[in-house]
C-alpha cells in the first residue's frame, strides 16, 4: 500500500494568489496528525457586494462550505485552467484543501466518476453523518483557530486509510522528484511506474481527476510559484521550460495572467473596484 505519509508527499504545498485583505480570508495548517490528509483549513468572509476569486490549478480537492446554508456545501476537483468564482456578498465559507490523493481518505467514489461539471455536491459523494458532523463542528466554534483544532479531531475520528495503486504512487512521487525532467509518457517510461501508457492514463484520469500530462504540468507550474514567492530573482524555473516563451505561454494558460500580473494582483476582488 502506498504511503503518501511519506516525506516527499508532505513537501508538496501549493500556492494560491495572495488576498490583499488579510481580515476576509484566514488559512491554517491542520494538526500534524491529518497532515496526511488536509494541506490546509481556509476561510473567507465577504462584505456585501459582487466579489470575485481567481484561483490556478493545484492539483488539489477542495471542500467548500457556506457557513450559512448546510446544503450549499461542495466539492472542487482538481482542473487545469484558471477559474474565476463569483461570490455575492455578504457571505462566509469554510474550507477544507486537501493534500493530492487525500480526500480519498473520507470519500470513495473515485475522481473520474464525479462528472464533468467542475464541482459536485459533497452530498452525493460523502455519507450523510460526516456532512452533518463537519458542519456541526464548524459551526459551535466561534473562531476561526479552534473551528480548525476541533475538525482535524473529528477528521481523524472518521478518516480511513484509503488503498492507493502503487503504480500510480510511483508516477507521483516522479513527478515531484524529476520538475526538470522530459516526461514523454512512452510506453518505456510508464514501464518504470509499473503499467502502460494507456494504463497510466486511465489511472490518473480515474484517481487524480487529471491526465498524466496536466498532473505534471501543474506540479511544474506550482514549482514555478514557490520559486518566485521564495525567490523573487530567481530564474531558476526557467529551466523546467524549453525557453522563454514556452514557460510565458504554460503559465498565461493554467493562470490566466501573465507572472508579473500574478506576482502583483489580490485574487480576491471587489467587480466594481476591479472595474
Amino acid at each position: 500500500m502506498l504511503d503518501i505519509s511519506s516525506k516527499i508527499f508532505l513537501d508538496y504545498n501549493p500556492l494560491q494568489g495572495k488576498v490583499a485583505d488579510g481580515r476576509i480570508f484566514k488559512t491554517q495548517q491542520p494538526s500534524v496528525a491529518m497532515t496526511p490528509w488536509v494541506q490546509s483549513y481556509w476561510q473567507l468572509t465577504v462584505p456585501k457586494g459582487l466579489f470575485h476569486y481567481h484561483s490556478v490549478p493545484d492539483n488539489c480537492v477542495d471542500w467548500i462550505i457556506n457557513l450559512d446554508c448546510f446544503e450549499d456545501n461542495f466539492l472542487i476537483p482538481p482542473f487545469l485552467s484558471s477559474t474565476v468564482f463569483h461570490i455575492d456578498g455578504p457571505g462566509s465559507f469554510f474550507a477544507i484543501r486537501f493534500r493530492v490523493l487525500g480526500h480519498k481518505s473520507l470519500i470513495s467514489v473515485p475522481l473520474g466518476e464525479w462528472g464533468e461539471l467542475g464541482m459536485i455536491k459533497a452530498e452525493d459523494v460523502l455519507p450523510r453523518e460526516v456532512l452533518y458532523s463537519v458542519f456541526d463542528t464548524i459551526h459551535r466554534a466561534e473562531h476561526f483557530d479552534k473551528r480548525c483544532r476541533n475538525l482535524s479531531a473529528l477528521l481523524l475520528s472518521v478518516i480511513k486509510l484509503p488503498e492507493i495503486d502503487p503504480r500510480l504512487g510511483n508516477f507521483i512521487r516522479f513527478c515531484y522528484e524529476n520538475i526538470g525532467s522530459h516526461l514523454d509518457l512512452s510506453d518505456g517510461q510508464s514501464s518504470e511506474f509499473g503499467v502502460s501508457a494507456r494504463q497510466l492514463r486511465r489511472l490518473a484520469k480515474q484517481h487524480v481527476g487529471l491526465s498524466p500530462k496536466d498532473f505534471y504540468q501543474v506540479i511544474r507550474f506550482q514549482n514555478t510559484l514557490k520559486t518566485m514567492k521564495a525567490w523573487p530573482q530567481n530564474k531558476a524555473y526557467l529551466d523546467h521550460y524549453y525557453d522563454q516563451p514556452h514557460f510565458a505561454r504554460e503559465f498565461k494558460r493554467l493562470s490566466g495572467v501573465t507572472p508579473t500580473q500574478f506576482r502583483n494582483m489580490s485574487v480576491l476582488y471587489n467587480h466594481d473596484s476591479y472595474e
